[in-house]
C-alpha cells in the first residue's frame, strides 16, 4: 500500500520520529501498513502509531483492541490516549476534534512528524463545508498537506487518494479494520454531505473532485499572497499581540484585515457578520468605550485604536510574595527573567523584594516626575485597563522601585546607590500573554 503514499520530503524522512494516528479505520490501517512498508524500503526514523479512544460509542475499547493487534502484528509500539469529550460550546464533533488533537500534541516532541490518514474525499467534504459556512481564502484552501502541530508537524499523505481506493487496499490484502457506525448517521454536518450531498454532485459532475482540488489550490495560492500582505501589527506592554486601527478603513476591509490576522494563528475565526459589526464598532467607538468580540475561549478588545488579543489577569491572589533579583523564576504569575540594565535604572543584583498587586498601592511617581495616583500612572504607561489592578510592584524597604512590565519608580535612585555591581533590569511576562 505504500504506492499510495505521496512523495515524503526530506524534512519528514530526517524526522527524529515518525506517529501514525490510527483510529482503527481503513484509511488509517492503510496508512499504517504504507508507513511500515516504506520505512523498511528506503529507511526512517522510528516509528509509533497513537490512538485516540474518545470513549463515545460501545465498541470503542474493542477499536482499541484491534489497534493493538496491527501495531503488534507489525512490532510498531502503540500509545492509546484515552480522552475526556466536552461538548458544551462546539458541538460533539468538533468536540471530539479538539480533544483528538490535544492528544496528539501531548505525545509530539521537537522534530518529530505525525502522519494522519486525510484523503481526497476529506479534502473535498471540507472545503464545501468551510463554503456551506462562509469561509474565506484559507478556510476554502481546505487540508494542508502539512502544518505545525504541538512542538512537531503533521504530514498527510494520502491527500490524492480516494476513500474507495484505501478501503478497498486494506480489503483485497484481507487486513482487520472498524467501521464506526455513527459515520452513517446524518446527523452531523460532515455525515450528511457525505451521504446525501456528495453522491448528487458526482451523479451530475463525476469529476468534482478533481475541480475541488484545483479551486481549493487557487485558494491556497490567494492565502499565501495575503499572508505576504503587511499588517500593521504591534503589541502592548502587556505582550498581547495588537491590531492598528486605521480611521481611513471602510468596515469591511478592517473585518477583512482582522480575519487574516486572527487566522494567522487560528482556525477558528469569528463568522463575517460578527467580524463586520466588531470592525465597525472599533472604526467608531469613543474613547472611553471598550468593544470586544469573544469566540472559541478568545477574546479581541478595542483600546486606544488597537484592536488586542487579551489575556486578562487572574482573578484571585497570584502573586508571589517576593523575588530575588537576579534569579529566573516562574509559577502561576508567570515568567520573570533578568538583563543587564545601565545607570540608575537598573535592580541590585541579590536584593530581595517585595511583590504587592498595583491595587494595593495608592500613588506612583517615575524618577525624576511628580507623583500620580496608581490609576493615572498606569494609565500614562499605557497599560491596559484590564491588567491596572494586578500589576507586580516591586518594593524595597517600603519604597516602590520597579512595576512589572510598565518601569522604574523614584524609589530604584536610593535602592541602586547601595548597589556595588552592574544593575540588572526584570523582563516579565504573564503566562496569559505568552
Amino acid at each position: 500500500m505504500h504506492e499510495f503514499l505521496s512523495p515524503l520530503p526530506d524534512s519528514v524522512i530526517s524526522a527524529s520520529h515518525w506517529w501514525v494516528a490510527l483510529s482503527g479505520g481503513a484509511d488509517s490501517v492503510a496508512l499504517l501498513y504504507a508507513l511500515h512498508a516504506a520505512r523498511a524500503e528506503a529507511g526512517g526514523p522510528p516509528i509509533s502509531a497513537i490512538h485516540v479512544n474518545h470513549g463515545l460509542h460501545s465498541d470503542a475499547d474493542a477499536w482499541s483492541d484491534v489497534c493493538q493487534r496491527h501495531c503488534d502484528r507489525l512490532e510498531i509500539p502503540l500509545c492509546i490516549e484515552c480522552v475526556e469529550v466536552r461538548s458544551e460550546r462546539r458541538g460533539l464533533e468538533a468536540a471530539a476534534r479538539e480533544a483528538r488533537y490535544r492528544a496528539f500534541e501531548h505525545v509530539l516532541r521537537e522534530g518529530d512528524v505525525l502522519f494522519t490518514a486525510h484523503h481526497a474525499d476529506d479534502m473535498v467534504e471540507t472545503v464545501m463545508l468551510r463554503l456551506f459556512r462562509g469561509a474565506g481564502p484559507k478556510g476554502l484552501a481546505g487540508i494542508p498537506r502539512q502544518r505545525p502541530c504541538g512542538e512537531g508537524v503533521i504530514f498527510r499523505p494520502f491527500l490524492e487518494i480516494t476513500s474507495a481506493a484505501l478501503r478497498d487496499a486494506v480489503t483485497r490484502a484481507g487486513i482487520e479494520f472498524v467501521t464506526d457506525p455513527s459515520n452513517l448517521k446524518v446527523d452531523q454536518d460532515r455525515n450528511y454531505l457525505r451521504q446525501v450531498v456528495i453522491p448528487a454532485v458526482e451523479a451530475r459532475w463525476p469529476g468534482y473532485r478533481d475541480t475541488v482540488s484545483r479551486a481549493a489550490q487557487l485558494q491556497a495560492q490567494v492565502q499565501r499572497r495575503l499572508t505576504q500582505l503587511p499588517l500593521p501589527v504591534s503589541q502592548t506592554v502587556m505582550g498581547e499581540p495588537a491590531l492598528e486601527i486605521d480611521g481611513e478603513l471602510a468596515p469591511d476591509l478592517l473585518a477583512a484585515q482582522i480575519h487574516q490576522w486572527v487566522s494567522e494563528h487560528s482556525t477558528a475565526v469569528p463568522d463575517r457578520r460578527r467580524l463586520l459589526e466588531f470592525a465597525r464598532q472599533a472604526l467608531t467607538a469613543q474613547p472611553d468605550r471598550l468593544p470586544e468580540i469573544r469566540w472559541d475561549g478568545r477574546c479581541l478588545r478595542v483600546w486606544r485604536r488597537q484592536i488586542i488579543e487579551v489575556s486578562e489577569p487572574q482573578q484571585e491572589p497570584w502573586l508571589p510574595e517576593t523575588i530575588i533579583v537576579g534569579e529566573a523564576s516562574a509559577g502561576d504569575w508567570g515568567e520573570l527573567l533578568w538583563t543587564t540594565g545601565e545607570g540608575g535604572v537598573a535592580l541590585c543584583p541579590g536584593a530581595v523584594l517585595k511583590v504587592e498587586p498595583s491595587q494595593n498601592i495608592a500613588s506612583l511617581a517615575s524618577p525624576g516626575r511628580a507623583r500620580k495616583s496608581t490609576h493615572k500612572w498606569l494609565q500614562e504607561m499605557n497599560v491596559p485597563p484590564w491588567w491596572r489592578s494586578q500589576l507586580p510592584v516591586l518594593i524595597d524597604n517600603n519604597d516602590p522601585v520597579w512595576v512589572l512590565s510598565a518601569g522604574p519608580l523614584e524609589g530604584i535612585a536610593v535602592h541602586h546607590r547601595a548597589c556595588g555591581s552592574p544593575g540588572l533590569k526584570p523582563r516579565w511576562r504573564p503566562f496569559s500573554a505568552l
